[in-house]
């Protein structure tokens, strides 16, 4: 199986809008919402100049009876300035093959630069183009079947608002594949505080290529331990069964660290 990609597909699929508002109905107090890590929808914001954000995980998805882990998963983010965001995100990847075996080796690792084009404190309503590269840089990782020998290029736009007590960020774009099927990607995300220095969300997606489509619907948390220091975690699950690595759990778990120039 191939681990890195059958997290990275979850990370970036086309994600549903209905039904985010009705299942967010038990939260709190309304705060900023915050996307990426713990959940696959990315938001406008962007780590500030010279300041960087490191999300270190453990990743894991369950399908057709096997798990597969990103283990740790390492998300390195770097501030250029006020509105442009540098990122490289690399992983250890395990997977259980097919004659039971359990392998492991390093996973495909994924370029990023997000720019904020428009702040939402002056206009209401924030928005950033996010490109990435998602690209195996071990041969040997694609032979043993823990990577795919294919690039995929993801070209996103993010946007997030506040619409009364309810903060929302959603992604939209579309994931180019080098000789696979390409697929349309998108988002949404809505979040409160659901207790002092707990922050809860509510995420649906979902992958559409061609005409097949699989939703994903996930609850993650943020809790902020420290003002450096944040625990986060998520966990979902797909629903259909248009795609031969259709996921009956997922789960994220790790910590972010932050540092202020």
């Amino acid at each position: 199986m191939n681990c890195t990609k059958t997290y990275t597909r979850s990370r970036r699929q086309c994600r549903c809008l209905v039904g985010a508002i009705i299942l967010s109905g038990f939260l709190g107090t309304a705060v900023r919402a915050q996307g990426g890590p713990p959940y696959i929808t990315d938001d406008p914001d962007t780590p500030g100049a010279s300041n960087w954000e490191i999300n270190t995980a453990v990743i894991g998805a369950r399908s057709h009876q096997h798990w597969d882990l990103a283990a740790p998963d390492l998300d390195i983010n770097y501030g250029w300035g006020e509105h442009v965001q540098l990122k490289l995100d690399v992983n250890w990847a395990s997977a259980v093959a097919a004659d039971g075996r359990l392998i492991s080796g390093s996973g495909a690792t994924d370029f990023g630069v997000k720019w904020r084009l428009v702040d939402q404190d002056k206009s209401g309503f924030a928005l950033s183009v996010y490109p990435q590269l998602l690209t195996n840089l071990l041969p040997s990782s694609a032979a043993r079947g823990l990577t795919t020998d294919d690039r995929e290029f993801f070209l996103p736009a993010e946007i997030s608002t506040e619409y009364g007590e309810f903060q929302f960020d959603a992604e939209l774009g579309r994931n180019f594949v080098q000789r696979g099927p390409d697929a349309w990607i998108g988002g949404v995300i809505v979040a409160h505080t659901c207790a002092p220095a707990l922050e809860c969300g509510v995420e649906l997606h979902a992958t559409l290529i061609g005409s097949q489509i699989e939703p994903l619907a996930n609850i993650g948390v943020h809790w902020t331990i420290a003002k450096h220091l944040v625990v986060l975690a998520a966990a979902g699950r797909e629903f259909g069964s248009n795609f031969n690595d259709h996921q009956s759990f997922l789960f994220y778990l790790g910590i972010q660290f932050l540092k202020e120039s």
